[in-house]
């Protein structure tokens, strides 16, 4: 399994390649035994066909990399039309789509163009941008595994499971810490580092698991609206659901995987306690203390191992969240990367000392108070975003990312 350290490369362009076969090899393996009609499909109707985001993946690296680097010109209006993510209506983006050969042969000729040029140019300022493309890839890669697993039918309602999982709770003391990164794949909104004052709280030590969540469906959870907010109750309302939009069978020690923000916000409010803030999360998973530093992953330096966090697609699917130890946080949080995305109480949000980067639009546009903040990576993410500071924004309602969350609680003044 791919493992991507902070540590500087001998080589830089060869790391480039290295990682951009790397990413194109999982992207490949995503879809590898599916046909045409499986690549038109869209498996939920908030997102994009599979073969839409090969298509795009290349789009971008031609309309970023190439013009940028290479000199190349601006893609075509029509390209623009059927790639970029504000151009066709999602719904007629499977039709739209070209025959599989044209597809790859689209997606090859762009590859090859770039890496044609990465040998013998030299990287200058462009290494950031290199760096981008290569994770703006691995991010699609995570969303066309989610994907694929609903065009496999792979959700399922909530079963009766007994409650299992640890509810134990880790005491975080007040002052400051720095929150934000400079790493060199760090994206536009993981910066700038800023120093933020919190007053002391508890955190729980592991994700919320199936079993506990069990407890909440049991209950009557979703039927209760003392225990959702406005916007949830009015959500809820809007769809038959009666539990996460995944489960796995048995899996009392699984994180539950599947849920909304608005559905992770009530079943806070049934356990007591809350979600935590971004700010939160992050100094419970990111900071050292004694060291006075953040830490690139919660264990540390050293780069993402099986042994430290569930990563990369492979196995498919959640593992037990008291199954890696060694990927515990300095403050002894447990299972902060990989496995599931967590929510957190806060709207996506620029930080102090914003630059956007590459372009106006990457992250800006979703500072609109309609984003909540999620943190951690999931089973899917691979290892080259999977670094504590990485930030990820959907809108409350959003099921199909492979979400969970843990909870958070004041202490007692």
């Amino acid at each position: 399994m791919t493992s991507v350290s902070n540590r500087p490369v001998a080589d830089p362009r060869a790391d480039i390649r290295r990682r951009m076969e790397t990413g194109r090899a999982e992207m490949l393996a995503v879809i590898a035994d599916l046909g045409e009609a499986e690549l038109r499909a869209q498996p939920d109707p908030g997102f994009s066909p599979l073969g839409w985001h090969v298509g795009h993946i290349a789009f971008t690296e031609c309309r970023w990399l190439l013009r940028d680097c290479v000199d190349a010109p601006e893609p075509d209006a029509d390209s623009f039309r059927l790639w970029d993510a504000n151009g066709l209506p999602l719904a007629e983006r499977g039709p739209a789509l070209p025959d599989p050969d044209a597809l790859f042969a689209y997606v090859d000729d762009i590859r090859g163009r770039a890496l044609a040029h990465l040998g013998d140019r030299p990287l200058n300022g462009d290494a950031r941008l290199w760096r981008w493309i290569d994770q703006h890839e691995a991010m699609h890669v995570e969303t066309m595994s989610f994907l694929r697993g609903l065009l496999d039918g792979g959700a399922g309602p909530a079963s009766g499971d007994t409650p299992a999982g640890a509810a134990e709770m880790v005491e975080i003391p007040a002052g400051r810490f720095r929150m934000g990164s400079d790493h060199p794949d760090a994206m536009d909104n993981e910066g700038a580092p800023h120093w933020v004052e919190l007053p002391a709280y508890r955190i729980d030590r592991y994700p919320v698991t199936q079993g506990r969540f069990a407890a909440f469906v049991r209950a009557g959870g979703y039927d209760r609206p003392e225990l959702w907010s406005p916007e949830g109750w009015d959500w809820r309302r809007g769809r038959d659901i009666s539990g996460p939009l995944y489960w796995r069978a048995g899996g009392d020690a699984h994180p539950v995987c599947g849920v909304s923000w608005f559905e992770a916000d009530a079943y806070s409010r049934f356990a007591g306690k809350r979600l935590p803030s971004e700010a939160e999360w992050d100094k419970a998973v990111c900071w050292d203390e004694a060291a006075g530093r953040a830490r690139t992953y919660a264990w540390g330096e050293a780069a993402p191992t099986e042994a430290r966090a569930g990563f990369g697609g492979k196995p498919r699917g959640t593992s037990p969240v008291d199954g890696r130890p060694a990927g515990r946080s300095a403050y002894g949080l447990v299972d902060c990367l990989g496995n599931v995305w967590e929510w957190t109480a806060s709207d996506f949000a620029a930080y102090p000392g914003f630059s956007a980067y590459p372009y106006d639009a990457y992250s800006r546009p979703y500072f609109d108070g309609g984003h909540k903040a999620l943190r951690g990576g999931s089973w899917a993410t691979r290892a080259r975003v999977l670094r504590a500071s990485f930030r990820n924004w959907y809108p409350p309602g959003t099921r199909q990312i492979l979400a969970g969350f843990r909870c958070a609680a004041d202490v007692a003044a």
